[in-house]
C-alpha cells in the first residue's frame, strides 16, 4: 500500500500506540483523523502533530457508541472521499481476579475492546469493499494469543482474544474485495492504557475499581532475554508500518514472546494428539 496522500483513521489515538502510529504515518505522508473520547487529550495530541507539520484533523468519537462510529466514517466519507487506513486501536482495560470483576467492567472493556473494533469494521469496512481498496490494522495482544499466560486480566485477554479471531477471520474475505487487513500483536509496550479507567470510563460502567497486579500463571518460560521485554510506542508503531507496507497478517512487534505462545499452542496440539489416541489403550 502506498500511503502518502492517503487519508487514515486512527481511534484511541490521543495517547500511546495510537499517537506514535500518527506521528508515523504523518511522517510517510499521509493526513491523519484523530479520535479519542477523550477531548481535551484528542485536541492535545493533535496540536503536537499539527506543530511537527502533520495534517490532523481530531473527531471525539467513543468507539463503544456504534451510531458515532458511523458518523466518523460518514465525516471522512464527506470531508476526505473515504478512508484508506483504518486503525482499529482503541482500548481499555481492568485487573484483578476474575470474581472480582462487576457487570459493568466486564461491559466496559468488551464494548471498547471487542466492540470498538467490529464497530468500526462494520463501519469503515464496506465502503472500503465496495472500492475495491483499502486496508484494515487492528490492534490485538499478546495475551490474545496466549490466555492462560497472564493473570488477573481476564476481561482484558477474553476481549483481544475475539478481536484476533475478527482480524484472522476478515482477513481473506477482505483480500478478495481488495482490502488489506494486518493484525498487530504488541505486548509490553509504554503507554497510559492502565490510567484510561481513571479518566474516560463513561459512568453508564459505574464506578472504576482499583487497579490490581497482573501475575504469570505457572508453566510458562520467560521471555528470550536477547530481545527487549518493554518497547515504547514509537518502536511498536514503526514495526507496525512496516507490515502494512508489506500487507503482513500478523505483525508481532516482541520477539521474545515466542516461547510464550509456543507453549500455549503446545497445549492445543497436545489436545488433538490426545483426540487422535481415542480410545485408550
Amino acid at each position: 500500500m502506498e500511503l502518502a496522500g492517503k487519508t487514515t483513521v486512527i481511534t484511541g489515538g490521543s495517547t500511546g500506540i495510537g499517537k506514535a502510529l500518527a506521528a508515523g504515518l504523518a511522517r510517510e505522508g499521509m493526513r491523519i483523523v484523530l479520535s479519542s473520547s477523550n477531548a481535551e487529550r484528542l485536541e492535545a495530541a493533535a496540536s503536537q502533530l499539527r506543530a511537527g507539520g502533520a495534517d490532523v484533523s481530531a473527531i471525539v468519537c467513543d468507539v463503544s457508541d456504534r451510531a458515532a462510529v458511523r458518523s466518523l466514517a460518514e465525516r471522512v466519507r464527506n470531508e476526505y472521499g473515504g478512508t484508506d487506513l483504518l486503525c482499529a486501536n482503541a482500548g481499555a482495560t481492568t485487573t484483578g481476579p476474575f470474581h472480582d470483576h462487576a457487570e459493568g467492567d466486564w461491559d466496559w472493556v468488551m464494548d471498547t475492546v471487542l466492540g470498538g473494533v467490529t464497530n468500526c469494521v462494520q463501519a469503515f469496512y464496506p465502503d472500503m469493499a465496495r472500492r475495491g481498496s483499502g486496508q484494515i490494522l487492528i490492534t490485538g495482544s499478546q495475551t490474545g494469543f496466549s490466555p492462560d499466560w497472564l493473570l488477573n486480566h481476564g476481561p482484558y485477554v477474553a476481549a483481544k482474544a475475539a478481536v484476533h479471531a475478527v482480524a484472522m477471520a476478515l482477513r481473506p474475505e477482505a483480500a478478495m474485495h481488495g482490502v488489506g487487513v494486518s493484525l498487530l500483536v504488541p505486548a509490553m509496550t509504554e503507554t497510559e492504557i492502565t490510567e484510561a479507567g481513571q479518566r474516560s470510563r463513561p459512568a453508564r460502567y459505574g464506578q472504576p475499581r482499583g487497579s490490581s497486579d497482573l501475575g504469570v500463571a505457572e508453566g510458562f518460560p520467560a521471555a528470550l532475554p536477547q530481545f527487549p521485554r518493554m518497547l515504547t510506542a514509537q518502536e511498536v508503531a514503526e514495526r507496525a508500518i512496516a507490515g502494512l507496507k508489506a500487507d503482513a497478517a500478523i505483525i508481532a512487534t516482541h520477539a521474545g514472546m515466542k516461547p510464550v505462545v509456543e507453549t500455549t499452542f503446545g497445549r492445543i496440539l497436545h489436545a488433538y494428539d490426545a483426540a487422535a489416541a481415542w480410545p485408550p489403550a
